[in-house]
């Protein structure tokens, strides 16, 4: 027969096996809680790391091509200007050589092709007035040749201006200017001795 303690015995056995079930299931449970909760935890710090770098990232690389292109800006400036000396110190001497052609044997041979230009322009302007405009040096050295030359079918006038070879000859009752001085030529052809000579550097740059 079993006795009072006996059964006592076994309920507290009975109890303690259905307790240590029920904190065994609990403890799992918060253990599978937990562990989730680490998880999700560590992919929202994942990502938001992941989102600080990628920000990061592009901030430099918006910095990045930011600097470059300043630099490139600022080194195309620094070769514009360059090029820029270049060719005011190329212009410099053409000029140079121009005031050593208008004292040749050739600047005659020159000045005479210009005075038939003209004549054949001037064809349509007979009897008008025209100012023949000289440097000083002209003026006095080849001023009454040219005058002389043109003066049968124009009444011919002269007078200096700062130019270096040439003439610029002027009709003020119609407003009309013929620019054959040496400066209109270099004026007339200054895009293409700057492309030639821009053309040229950039050569020698990329021939080291």
């Amino acid at each position: 027969m079993v006795t009072i303690e006996e059964k006592l015995m076994l309920f507290s056995k009975l109890l303690n096996q259905s307790m240590n079930q029920k904190y065994e299931e609990e403890l799992h449970k918060l253990e599978k809680d937990i562990q989730l909760k680490i998880q999700n935890a560590k992919e929202k710090v994942d990502r938001e790391a992941e989102e600080i770098i990628e920000r990061a990232q592009r901030k430099a690389e918006s910095k990045y091509a930011e600097c470059l292109s300043k630099s490139k800006l600022v080194i195309n400036k620094e070769i514009m200007a360059l090029k820029e000396k270049y060719f005011q110190i190329f212009m410099d001497n053409l000029k140079t050589n121009l005031h050593g052609f208008v004292q040749s044997k050739e600047y005659k041979t020159y000045l005479d092709k210009n005075i038939n230009r003209l004549k054949s322009q001037l064809k349509n302007h007979e009897n008008s007035e025209v100012i023949l405009c000289l440097s000083t040096k002209d003026f006095n050295k080849y001023g009454d040749y040219i005058k002389k030359e043109i003066d049968k079918k124009h009444r011919v006038s002269l007078k200096t201006t700062d130019i270096i070879g040439g003439f610029i000859a002027l009709i003020p009752s119609e407003n009309i200017k013929y620019d054959l001085s040496l400066e209109s030529i270099l004026e007339d052809n200054k895009t293409f001795i700057m492309q030639t000579l821009f053309d040229a550097l950039e050569a020698g740059e990329y021939n080291g």
